[in-house]
């Protein structure tokens, strides 16, 4: 192993000129260089003390930062124990790289798409340059000072502090250039969302946004008020229309388009109501599963059918005393002399249950010991159920669930699951392979995550065009709200983070469509796009002022759906923490 060399942030020497395009891509590359000087110093105080790599790390001068071997990448271990001591820090960088990729994949949509695009961007990146001087923002207020990664002032001077880099973000992130987008906006249009998008995954934009103006805006009002379900109505236009299909494979009865065609399509479902951008998302994720794990009957049974949506899903994995630390459910599977289960416990959260067909369940699976149970780790199933009906919502015996009323998110309805000795033949077990829940429900939740991402710019796409409609049409104090420099630096700001979350799901979906890992480009892509929305979602309720509030507004609804986007798919505290780790653990570039 080579002889670890501490690393600084790379100063900036040449001058950035603020019209070309490689003075964004050098004020980015600053801040990249950064965040890996960051992470190395966040590394020396994680790595576990008890591997090779961690004593040789741990002996070395406190500086240090990175570790390599010959030219392959030393694989690091790093201690829960000690990830969780520099919680701040890590939660940081996590946030910090999600911010970092984001600006990376809107400066590659504005080389792409060109005009207004570029200056979108340049003001991102202006933006993320100029606020990162104060700490790193993870959110509610909440901010991590840089001195937490260990970042020394002299550091921070060189990098994103240099003479060049700092001119040009006070250029493109100032509060004129940002309030000059908005005020373009207002008057030809958001510039487009796409950029530079695949032909058939642009006509499935089209498409799908007809679909949604059509049938689903006009009914999300009242399914909101109502707490109402998603009619079965439209979900068959959904299924005849090919929304459920689009990623299975065409051996399944799918179109095999891939993921970034069922992200677009969820992305434009959830501008029109999230309900219906949560159905799709979660026929999704039971389609990967089945189609990456389960056995040929299960592929046969349930694919075809739940791609042309005769067949509807839930996923019941965390439960009420543990929510998403999934090693530790208490659900209980007991195999049986003849090879069946035996299933009882709870689950919590189940978005969909009453009219699923199927409810894939996570149980830990035990056998008959010597001296009792065995526990032998979570198992996923694939349990079969009758479809709820008013009034009798769960009517298979062994099964019975409670409505758990949200306050957004509505139109499937979220249920607590009470399983009590339900029944199950052993070709109920997913993939027939017992102890492999928690790592098949893993490999699912990477595209399961783009696809959430996809969720949180439909919202944040929603609320930040009936923003802008707000502030064009308002008048207060005789002129209209856009004129206002506070409201078009926030509409200005918005357009930009909206565009950068769109282009970094956009690169999620990308990068699982070419078969390349994107575990950590998915998860980032979740982490930035979930306060996207609820930024939108707040700046839309702001401009509405007290007509915003009623419990009848749209940019109510809006603000609600887009606060359950932070807890989707487990909450964002959790998936930083997995992001941490993965940067941590990873190989260097």
């Amino acid at each position: 192993m080579r002889a670890i060399r501490e690393q600084h942030a790379t100063i900036v020497s040449r001058k950035l000129e603020a019209d070309s395009p490689g003075g964004m891509r050098e004020a980015i590359t600053s801040a990249e260089q950064l965040a890996r000087v960051a992470r190395g110093r966040l590394r020396d105080r994680v790595v576990d003390v008890g591997s090779a790599v961690g004593t040789a790390l741990r002996g070395a001068p406190r500086s240090a930062s990175f570790v390599r071997a010959g030219a392959a990448a030393v694989p690091l271990h790093v201690s829960r124990m000690l990830l969780d001591r520099h919680q701040v820090a890590a939660h940081a960088l996590a946030h910090l790289y999600a911010e970092i990729e984001a600006c990376r994949s809107l400066a590659s949509w504005a080389c792409e798409a060109g005009g207004e695009a570029r200056a979108v961007a340049e003001a991102h990146a202006g933006a993320l340059l100029l606020s990162l001087r104060g700490g790193v923002d993870l959110g509610g207020g909440e901010i991590a000072p840089l001195g937490e990664l260990e970042l020394r002032d002299d550091e921070v001077a060189k990098a994103i502090g240099h003479p060049a880099v700092a001119a040009w973000a006070r250029d493109a992130g100032s509060g004129v250039a940002v309030a000059s987008i908005a005020r373009a906006a207002a008057e030809q249009g958001i510039p487009a969302s796409a950029g530079a998008e695949d032909e058939r995954v642009g006509w499935i934009r089209h498409n799908m946004r007809d679909f949604v103006e059509r049938l689903v805006e006009p009914l999300a009002p009242e399914i909101h008020r109502r707490n109402g379900l998603i009619p079965e109505s439209i979900v068959r236009r959904m299924g005849q229309f090919g929304v459920f299909r689009l990623a299975t494979a065409p051996e399944h009865g799918g179109d095999g388009l891939g993921v970034a065609a069922m992200a677009t399509a969820i992305e434009e479902l959830a501008r029109g109501s999230l309900g219906f951008g949560v159905l799709t998302m979660t026929a999704s994720i039971a389609s990967d599963l089945l189609a990456r794990s389960g056995t040929d009957l299960q592929r046969r049974t349930w694919l075809a059918r739940i791609a042309n949506g005769e067949a509807r899903c839930a996923l019941a994995f965390a439960e009420p005393a543990y929510g998403s630390d999934l090693a530790r459910v208490v659900t209980r599977a007991e195999r049986q002399a003849d090879g069946s289960y035996l299933l009882i416990g709870k689950k919590a959260w189940v978005t969909g249950a009453s009219r699923a067909d199927l409810v894939l369940t996570l149980a830990r699976t035990t056998t008959p010991g010597g001296q009792g149970q065995l526990p032998l780790g979570p198992s996923l199933f694939v349990i079969a159920k009758r479809r709820g009906a008013p009034g009798a919502d769960f009517p298979d015996a062994g099964m019975a669930g409670t409505e758990l009323r949200a306050l957004g998110q509505r139109g499937m309805g979220h249920y607590e699951l009470r399983i009590e000795g339900l029944q199950i033949g052993r070709e109920a077990l997913l993939g027939e392979r017992e102890g492999e829940g928690i790592a098949q429900i893993q490999r699912a939740l990477v595209t399961g995550r783009t696809y959430a991402a996809a969720c949180g710019v439909g919202v944040a796409q929603a609320a930040l065009e009936l923003a802008l409609e707000r502030a064009k049409t308002r008048v207060q104090f005789g002129s209209q709200l856009i004129s206002f420099p506070r409201v078009a630096h926030r509409l200005g700001g918005l357009i930009a983070r909206v565009a950068a979350a769109r282009q970094l799901t956009r690169a999620a979906a990308h990068v699982a469509d070419t078969g390349q890992p994107c575990e950590l480009t998915s998860a980032m892509a979740k982490l930035f796009s979930s306060r996207v929305a609820w930024d939108a979602a707040d700046a839309c309720m702001q401009l509405h002022g007290a007509s915003g509030y009623a419990e009848s507004s749209t940019a109510a609804r809006l603000l609600l759906d887009a606060r359950s986007l932070f807890f989707q798919l487990g909450p964002h505290e959790v998936l930083a923490q997995g992001i941490a780790r993965a940067l941590l653990e990873g190989p260097l570039p």
